[in-house]
């Protein structure tokens, strides 16, 4: 008897074990065949040198009736605040219509020509730009409808598409590679980036730079 029992515990173990393995392996490829994912991503501008825009002085001289804010959304052309040069003043106008996202400026500071004292972004024209490896690069393609999901909101479920795939490797996007004849090729896979677009966004404030994790449809 208390071989039988020993036996029949053993089997039940052996069922739950399979049922375990064959379950998560049935899920892992689920996700390999359905989609593409990785957690190589980031929230960035609309176009490759993204849309982070800095506020920077016209002139050199002190800085004067600063108004910009944190936060604070402005018009392209804006006056902000102004330079008192010597015998001038100059006008320090917003270069795009945006949300001033950082605030360095503060009145009566010493300013010199093309000094930062602030940046400014679109952010009604932000996407995501996911590395994709380049071994499952063609199973991607335009149009395809992506599941977005960001750290800094774990609770917030987006969603987008995908709007343009990169026509090189990330590597030659962010410097050109080494194509030295005189060294060896150090082969890695290389990672294609792919372009994004956010469908729209539920309440949550989004800025260039904000990592994410994407899920793109393939099937």
């Amino acid at each position: 008897m208390a071989n039988s029992k020993r036996a029949l515990g053993v089997i039940t173990v052996l069922i739950l074990a399979a049922i375990v393995i064959f379950g998560g392996g049935g899920w892992y490829f689920y996700q390999q065949y359905y989609f593409v994912s990785t957690d190589n991503a980031s929230v960035q501008g609309s176009d490759l040198k993204g849309s982070i825009v800095p506020l920077t002085s016209p002139g050199d001289g002190t800085l004067k009736g600063w108004t910009a804010a944190t936060g604070e959304r402005v018009s392209q052309g804006a006056i902000l605040g102004r330079v008192s040069e010597l015998t001038d003043s100059l006008d320090l106008r917003a270069p795009i219509t945006g949300t001033i996202i950082q605030n360095d400026g503060v009145n009566d500071q010493v300013v010199v020509p093309g000094q930062q004292i602030g940046y400014i972004v679109n952010l009604s024209k932000l996407q995501v730009v996911a590395n994709i490896d380049e071994t499952v690069i063609n199973s991607v393609h335009v149009g395809e409808s992506v599941d977005i999901t960001l750290p800094a909101y774990p609770n917030a479920q987006f969603t987008g598409s995908v709007s343009r795939i990169g026509t090189a490797s990330a590597v030659v996007v962010n410097g050109l590679a080494d194509t030295s004849l005189s060294n060896i090729f150090d082969k890695v896979v290389q990672r294609v980036p792919v372009y994004i677009t956010i469908n729209a966004q539920p309440g949550e404030h989004l800025i260039p730079g904000l990592s994410a994790n994407v899920k793109i449809h393939i099937r």
